[in-house]
């Protein structure tokens, strides 16, 4: 592994790696105590919840099962990952104490940094050690890591998987680290099911980097980016074995059906004609109906359930015109890159926080005046006011990162790379989007700040040298 690193170059120093993982965990630590001291959650509420009650009957019966008809019946609607991670917690502090659980993702999103930083500085030197900063300070790391949610887990598998997959790119060790790539993409997709559909996208796109950067064979290029999408496959197959038994349907997971609903429902109430129509009312009524249709053992059967709902979601998904779930998921795209997650600090806090959708007032105007003074009085809503500023800076320079990126030959390759992971997660979330949504774009927009903060400073000091190059040229008198 040594020659590895070697391959890579050490893009941070040892100091470094020490002085940004310790500042990580500090400041994630210092939002722990201060959750802790104004009397804030560690619980999200429901997303929580299921987690915590999955980790608990872990505990008690020695699998994820849930009472269904008076039966306990074998869970299929969560990856099992994070209940295990939360079960070995709590199997050691209790579960009370939510905080601890906090306390370990405050280290585990410490690597996250410091991947954040490796995978900038493997694409160019430079930009791994304002990365890797930035990602200390980002909000959405700090605030999400104190909550008990797969997040930050996920993301840390999911960052060190990118790492690996630009390593090779340098790397004589090509096929070692498309292995350790899908080993990582694995254990992330078993904390969430958002890498289900992964496969199909990390092979081309790494097989296009392999095949750029590394001046590969085509055909070679595909077979090593196969590695990591075959392992994240073969991942998942003992549980579609114990659901195909279980159940009689080979599934991975369950949560699939109420996913869609939840996106055609945020589709339709952003479609004036279907409002008119009443089609959300009309398609949970005719949920209602095909789920009472079936008989009764398919009622106990979730995979079933699952199926009946996805297809009813699918059917309404067809009515809806194309505009409609492209104005829908732009609108997506804008709240998951340009919000800041401090707005969640308040909810967390319990400050009941009056952001601008709470504001009420006879025209845009009054309330724009309303929402100014709030924010000029409340202590909270003026650091949440700065936060979204940094936030909406942030995304210009993340711009400039890309087009600069693109612009120059030996960064093009990683930059599109990067592209695709984001738009893999900006399409699947659809018209949901917030700093939680983002979260797993972290990583790319991090780097593509640090681009764009420094090809602006590059663009500053030329500018410089030019102006201090004509003046010294320019014949005096």
């Amino acid at each position: 592994m040594n020659s590895i690193s070697r391959e890579a170059g050490l893009v941070l120093s040892r100091k470094q790696i020490l002085v940004l993982l310790l500042l990580a965990v500090a400041l994630r630590l210092a939002y722990v105590g201060m959750v802790g001291w104004f009397g804030g959650d560690f619980n999200n509420g429901s997303d929580s919840g299921k987690f915590i009650k999955r980790a608990l009957s872990l505990l008690e019966h020695g699998e994820i099962v849930y009472l269904d008809f008076g039966v306990l019946i074998p869970d299929t609607a969560r990856m099992p990952g994070y209940p295990y991670f939360l079960a070995g917690i709590f199997d050691l502090f209790g579960h009370e104490r939510l905080w601890i659980v906090s306390v370990f993702q405050a280290f585990i999103d410490g690597s996250t940094v410091i991947a954040i930083g490796f995978l900038a500085g493997s694409i160019d030197r430079r930009w791994a050690l304002p990365a890797a900063g930035l990602a200390c300070v980002w909000a959405t790391l700090i605030v999400y890591a104190s909550f008990v949610l797969s997040d930050t887990l996920f993301l840390a598998f999911f960052t060190w998987g990118l790492c690996a997959c630009v390593w090779a790119t340098r790397s004589r060790h090509k096929a070692l680290l498309m292995v350790a790539a899908g080993i990582s993409f694995s254990l992330a997709l078993q904390t969430r099911t958002t890498l289900m559909f992964f496969p199909y996208l990390i092979l081309p796109v790494t097989a296009y980097l392999l095949w750029s950067v590394s001046g590969m064979r085509w055909y070679r290029a595909i077979v090593f980016a196969a590695i990591p999408a075959i392992l994240i496959i073969l991942s998942v197959v003992p549980q579609v074995v114990r659901n195909n038994a279980n159940y009689g349907h080979p599934v991975v997971t369950t949560q699939s059906g109420n996913h869609a609903m939840d996106v055609v429902d945020q589709f339709l109430r952003a479609c004036p004609q279907c409002i008119v129509a009443g089609m959300e009312d009309q398609m949970h009524g005719d949920l209602k109906i095909r789920l009472a249709a079936l008989p009764i053992p398919e009622q106990r059967n979730p995979v079933i359930l699952n199926g009946v709902r996805r297809d009813v979601a699918l059917d309404y998904l067809k009515q809806l015109p194309l505009s409609v779930m492209i104005r829908g998921t732009i609108s997506g795209v804008l709240r998951s890159t340009s919000q800041t997650a401090v707005y969640e600090t308040g909810h967390q806090m319990r400050w009941n926080p009056q952001f601008f959708s709470a504001i009420r007032g006879d025209d845009i105007a009054k309330r724009i005046f309303k929402f100014t003074k709030t924010v000029a009085t409340d202590p909270f809503m003026l650091i949440w006011a700065f936060a979204q500023a940094a936030t909406l800076l942030a995304l210009l320079f993340q711009i400039v990162g890309t087009f600069n990126g693109i612009r120059r030959r030996t960064e093009r390759p990683y930059v599109i790379f990067l592209l695709a992971i984001a738009a893999y997660f900006l399409i699947l979330n659809g018209p949901f989007g917030n700093a939680r949504y983002g979260m797993p774009l972290t990583p790319v927009m991090a780097v593509l700040t640090a681009a764009g903060l420094l090809a602006l400073i590059d663009h500053l000091r030329e500018r410089i040298e030019e102006d201090g190059t004509t003046a010294t040229a320019r014949p005096e008198g």
